[in-house]
């Protein structure tokens, strides 16, 4: 339903078109600050990626000390397990030592050039 008298219906696209074009220099400042944007965008993702690549490089540390530890772990473990069999042999010689000791204290002395004695028998009492 045109209305003949209306202006806006009567009007062609090229002159909609020029009505709804920006002026040169609204176009002009337009196409700067969208320039300053994606330079923006670019410094920002660039930021990004070297955030990422340090958080991965971080990551990547973090694994290989993680790794590094568990290794100093198992290591620690051994030397206590170690450490423990050399306490209970070492409590196993004192007590060795301390019924060869008593063993022996019945025996007669001998003199240093003498050769050993066996064990001691009912004629030596």
């Amino acid at each position: 339903m045109k209305d003949p008298g209306d202006w806006r219906q009567t009007r062609s696209s090229e002159e909609a078109a020029a009505e709804t074009e920006e002026p040169k220099e609204a176009a002009r400042v337009r196409a700067e600050d969208d320039a300053e944007s994606r330079a923006r965008l670019a410094q920002a993702e660039k930021g990004l990626r070297a955030a990422d690549e340090a958080l991965a490089d971080g990551q990547e540390r973090l694994r290989q000390t993680r790794s590094a530890l568990r290794d100093r772990e198992r290591e620690l473990e051994r030397t206590r397990d170690l450490t423990q069999d050399v306490a209970e042999n070492a409590a196993t010689l004192r007590q060795q030592t301390e019924e060869i000791a008593g063993a022996t204290r019945g025996l007669p002395r001998r003199a240093p050039d003498e050769p050993p004695a066996g064990p001691p028998t009912e004629s030596d009492s």
